[in-house]
Formats: structure tokens, C-alpha cells, sequence
């Protein structure tokens, strides 16, 4: 499997006789010589561009999985055919990738896409949304509601891949969303994503005495077109 980090939340995963795209809305991507499954997580700027549907060239498979809060009118009708729309909590079969997803803390859906026997999830903007400042039961509320959804990756087969947000505009609180992922699941590979362009964080959370098992899973992004082959 090589792993590609295009920019922010978008990663390219090239596996032996397919290619996943997840959350692009800007970047440089690698040659697409394989059948292509795209994902949108959700309608946010940094999450989505209509950009997209230019990868559907002639002679070329492309497959698209979006969450339902993006409009069907930024789909051009040539290309209705190729488009799944998603919704949390229910499975799909989509080409050869099956889907389950996840209810975001903030928009749309995140993924668990089962591919080639590999498990790959991306977390959209499913986090822990804690902020200074906010009110003390707004971010209970919020962590308990990121808890419960992560609940549903547990006790079932591993995860091959990840990729998990790890945000410094939350400062203190960075952290977290990618703590309780690796108590409610973990995964052999993890890729911090929604960094800003503030790869500083990586390494902080990495060197934090407390997670020093979640460590090495978490691999080092520190630049966009970074290629990982694992």
C-alpha cells in the first residue's frame, strides 16, 4: 500500500488494483492509473471541491462517495451515475470498496472503507471539538458524543490505516480527538490530518510521555506530496 499526503485532510491510498482519494479540495495528486474511488466527508471548503469531478476523464473508472449534505446540483449529470451519496450509520457497496459510516461531531460523515482485506478509516471532521473558552458542558457534551461515535469502531477487526485529525487551533486540547481514537480503536498506521500547515504538532503529540505506545503507530507528516509505503 503507498499512502500520499495531497494537503490538510486529503490523502491519496494507492492499493494493488484500486486508488482512494479522500477529502480533496486542492493539491497536486500522483498518476491515477487504476479504477478510482473518491470520498468527500462532508460540504466544507477544505473538505470538498467540485474540482473533483474532472477526475471522471474518458476511459477512466471513477467511483464517488459523498456525504449527503453536498448538494446533487454540483454533480454535472454526465457523472449521476458514478455518484453514491452517504449517510451516517448505514453500509454501502460501492465497485469492490464496502463503506460504513460514521456521524461526524461537525458535518457529514466519516468513513470505513474495507478494501483488498485492508481497513481503512478517515475521520472527515468526526472529532473531539473541545475549545478554551467554551462552555464546561458544551465540551462534555462533546467529548461524551466523539466517545460514543468511536464506540463503533471497537471490538471489531483491526484497522489497517488511519486518519485521524490532530488540530493545533485547539492548543491545549490538540490532542485529544486522536487520544480517544487509539482508546476506542487504534490502527497499525495513523496519519494525523487537519493540521493547518502547523506540523508541529506531530511530533508533540509523539514525544508526550503518556502516549508512548500510540507513538509509533503515528507516522510523520510534516509536508504535502510525502509518499509512505507500508
Amino acid at each position: 500500500m503507498k499512502v500520499t499526503f495531497i494537503l490538510h485532510s486529503s490523502y491519496f491510498v494507492e492499493l494493488d488494483h484500486c486508488c482512494l482519494l479522500f477529502d480533496y479540495y486542492q493539491g497536486e495528486l500522483p498518476p491515477i492509473e487504476k479504477p478510482l474511488y473518491v470520498f468527500a466527508s462532508h460540504s466544507h471548503g477544505d473538505h470538498f471541491s467540485p474540482d473533483i469531478f474532472q477526475l471522471a476523464q474518458p476511459g477512466k473508472e471513477v467511483h464517488y462517495l459523498l456525504s449527503d449534505d453536498i448538494s446533487p446540483r454540483q454533480v454535472p449529470q454526465e457523472l449521476k451515475d458514478q455518484v453514491t451519496f452517504v449517510a451516517p450509520h448505514l453500509f454501502y457497496q460501492v465497485g469492490d470498496v464496502k463503506v460504513a459510516t460514521l456521524r461526524s461531531t461537525d458535518m457529514g460523515v466519516a468513513f470505513l472503507a474495507q478494501c483488498e482485506g485492508k481497513r481503512i478509516y478517515h475521520a472527515g471532521d468526526l472529532n473531539c471539538w473541545v475549545w478554551d473558552g467554551a462552555p464546561r458542558f458544551q465540551n462534555d457534551q462533546m467529548t461524551a458524543q466523539y466517545k460514543n461515535e468511536l464506540s463503533l469502531l471497537s471490538g471489531g477487526k483491526a484497522i489497517d490505516v488511519a486518519f485521524v485529525p490532530l488540530d493545533p487551533r485547539q492548543e491545549a486540547d490538540f490532542d485529544l480527538g486522536m487520544k480517544y481514537f487509539f482508546e476506542a480503536a487504534g490502527a497499525e498506521h495513523v496519519f494525523p490530518m487537519h493540521m493547518w500547515g502547523d506540523y508541529s504538532v506531530v511530533p508533540l503529540f509523539k514525544s508526550t510521555p503518556t502516549y508512548r505506545e500510540y507513538a509509533k503507530h503515528v507516522m510523520d507528516v510534516s509536508q504535502p506530496g510525502q509518499v509512505f509505503e507500508i
